[in-house]
């Protein structure tokens, strides 16, 4: 009898709270289809960075809950495409998420490099309206696997 290798899968769900919300950029990113909902983590701020259209994730231990959306069961081989996507600039950590009034823990990529970080909040609806399509032609298309 041989082992049941899908038992050594590891799948884990992922907080995004940038880009990577947006399924045009998530999309483009991962190859698999999956859940997704609302989520909500707390003691982090989502800042611009520098010359960039795109977020990154602080601990900010006096920040209000801060929205993204969570996507479910991402497997190991999509993980290592949104770990090449961050690039070295970001580490991958662990989460507490409240989805739906309920607690769960989720991978979060957090920004490592806190000098090419700007001190404003990143605003999800400008980026939608103004940055979005910029961001898909040059960014993703540049650093998407």
């Amino acid at each position: 009898m041989q082992p049941d290798k899908s038992s050594n899968l590891r799948m884990a769900s992922v907080f995004t709270y940038g880009s990577l919300m947006f399924p045009d950029v998530w999309q483009r990113v991962v190859l698999g289809d999956y859940q997704s909902s609302i989520g909500t983590i707390h003691g982090f701020r989502r800042v611009g960075v520098k010359g960039g259209e795109y977020p990154a994730l602080i601990i900010w231990k006096d920040a209000p809950r801060l929205a993204g959306r969570v996507y479910f069961d991402v497997s190991d081989a999509d993980i290592a495409r949104l770990d090449h996507f961050e690039t070295t600039r970001y580490a991958r950590v662990s989460v507490a998420v409240t989805v739906n009034e309920s607690a769960t823990v989720a991978d979060a990529y957090l920004a490592l490099n806190h000098s090419e970080l700007t001190d404003q909040d990143w605003d999800p609806n400008a980026f939608e309206r103004n940055g979005l399509e910029r961001f898909l032609k040059t960014y993703v298309a540049q650093h998407a696997p």
